[in-house]
């Protein structure tokens, strides 16, 4: 009994001595009592490698967390002699001892999850762990230790080699991008499954190039990527990117949300039309930041709106259309045509299908090669000019204005197109189609008024009827290629409409309705 208390005033004082340093009072006390049980597990050599650890911690993190790590150790010590020896507990300390000198806290936390580590990997695996950390630490402790959270689990996945290429590719990024690195350890292991190390190391270098105007935008690059490369493989987020890339040359803020809108647009459109996209929305940031972001972000709804009308081809021709007007002429142009684009092919869709809608697109295209302003023009002017003309005649108009355009300017092109120059009446007169009811509606009068006895007022409108006072008729028929039996179709129209007048159609009297009614009663004997 006496022995063993002089045994342990022995031990304490060895322990006292040790540790009082760097403490003092209440705590140097406490510490004493936790640690003196260590002495029969480790020695005395063993307690001073714990408090040499703890020691470093202390210099280079806090004397709160060595405090800590020293009120844990025999706890820790207990957990690590499951898996060995005395030998083994001093060996896992001196493995955390190289990482110490560079960073305390990854210390700390490489000793605290040491056992879980060798129940997993084993020793040699917590070695292998250990050594590339005490790597990594010096040149950033925050890797190494995200490495000793994802270590087991990419050793189990990609082996040691594995793990070795995956810290060096997040310690580089991490040197001038640490959040982009905490991120890429995360997804490491995802990544590395849909798209092996060399993918991992592109996604890498894309993320980086974003974060040059985005930091935040280069985080969720790196978090939709899975997603993307599972969609539409790598190589469209490479492309992606590289849209944004040169988005980003005039505004970073724009690029960033071309980036996060991509998925709603691929979904829409191919790569084509982001592209013309993209260029649209670079014309107009070099000028109004706000408006390019205004235009980013109603083009989901507005190509929802467009693939009613057509397809992923007619999206493609509005937007290239656009982004050519953007580049040619004007920006604030393009705008509002892209903007008023609906209700133009809504207004062009009376006039036959998608197909007649992409040729107009098309005709105006081709213009605008040689003057964006007299291909808006022709596209405004287009419902009235097939109304008029035809497709045929549109086609017509659109070849002159090209010609006038190269000879002789855009002014005088565009005007020609809105029908303001000299010689748009009789360019006209030569290439319309069918016949017009202003040129018959003379002769068509005096036919009416012979039928009907009075004179009755002829009315432009979309199709033939009467209301009983005037007559209507379709401002133009085009129905044959022979003027002669164009106006016969007109004759036809108006006599049968005249017919209703003539023989009564509008003459109904309600009062008379019971006079009737009693006659087919006493006639037929119908209650």
């Amino acid at each position: 009994m006496v022995w063993k208390s002089v045994k342990r005033a022995i031990g304490v004082r060895k322990i006292s001595k040790l540790l009082k340093e760097y403490y003092e009072g209440e705590v140097l006390d406490k510490l004493v009592s936790e640690l003196y049980p260590l002495l029969d597990r480790v020695g005395y050599e063993g307690l001073e490698k714990v408090a040499g650890l703890c020691t470093q911690v202390a210099k280079d993190h806090s004397g709160r967390t060595a405090v800590n790590l020293l009120e844990q150790s025999p706890e820790l010590i207990d957990r690590l002699l499951k898996y060995g020896d005395k030998e083994l507990v001093l060996n896992v300390y001196g493995l955390c001892s190289p990482v110490a000198e560079y960073s305390g806290g990854t210390a700390a936390r490489l000793l605290e999850q040491s056992p879980e580590l060798i129940d997993r990997v084993g020793y040699e695996g917590l070695e292998k762990v250990a050594g590339l950390c005490s790597q990594v630490v010096p040149e950033d402790s925050f890797v190494a230790a995200r490495l000793l959270v994802m270590g087991p689990e990419l050793i189990d996945r990609v082996g040691y080699e594995g793990l070795k290429k995956v810290a060096g590719l997040c310690t580089q990024v991490a040197n001038d991008r640490r959040f982009i690195a905490a991120g890429l350890l995360e997804l490491s292991l995802e990544l590395i499954d849909r798209v092996g190390y060399e993918g991992l190391e592109k996604i890498a270098g894309l993320c980086s190039e974003v974060a040059n105007y985005n930091g935040k935008t280069a985080v969720r690059l790196l978090g939709m990527s899975p997603e993307f490369i599972d969609r539409v493989g790598y190589d469209a987020l490479e492309t992606v990117v590289g849209l944004c890339n040169q988005v980003a040359r005039e505004d970073g803020f724009v690029a960033a949300r071309l980036l996060e809108l991509s998925p709603k647009l691929i979904d829409r459109v191919d790569y084509n039309c982001l592209e013309e996209i993209a260029g649209l929305c670079s014309k107009v940031d070099k000028d109004d930041r706000f408006i390019a972001a205004k235009v980013l972000d109603e083009c989901p709804a507005l190509i929802d709106r467009l693939l009613r009308y057509g397809d992923k081809e007619l999206v493609k021709d509005v937007y290239g259309l656009c982004d050519q007007v953007a580049r040619d002429h004007s920006w604030r142009t393009a705008v509002r045509l892209l903007g008023m684009s609906p209700e133009l092919i809504d207004k062009l869709l009376r006039y036959g299908d998608k197909e007649l809608v992409k040729g107009v697109y098309g005709l105006s295209s081709q213009v605008a090669r040689y003057s964006g302003r007299t291909a808006v023009s022709l596209l405004e002017e287009s419902p009235a000019l097939i109304d008029r003309a035809g497709y045929k005649g549109l086609v017509k108009v659109a070849q002159r204005a090209s010609e006038i355009a190269k000879i002789e300017g855009e002014e005088k092109a565009a005007s020609f197109v809105k029908g303001e120059s000299s010689e748009y009446a009789d360019f006209f007169d030569s290439i319309t189609e069918g016949l017009e009811l202003k040129k018959v509606k003379p002769v068509l009068s005096k036919y009416l008024n012979a039928l009907l006895g009075y004179r009755i007022e002829i009315v432009e409108a979309q199709a033939a009827a009467t209301d009983g006072e005037r007559i209507f008729l379709p401002k133009r028929i085009q129905d044959f290629s022979e003027v002669d039996r164009n106006f016969i179709m007109f004759k036809v129209l108006a006599t049968h409409e005249e017919a209703h007048l003539e023989y009564g159609s509008f003459d109904f009297e309600l009062m008379r309705v019971q006079d009737v009614a009693d006659k087919v009663k006493a006639k037929y004997g119908i209650a």
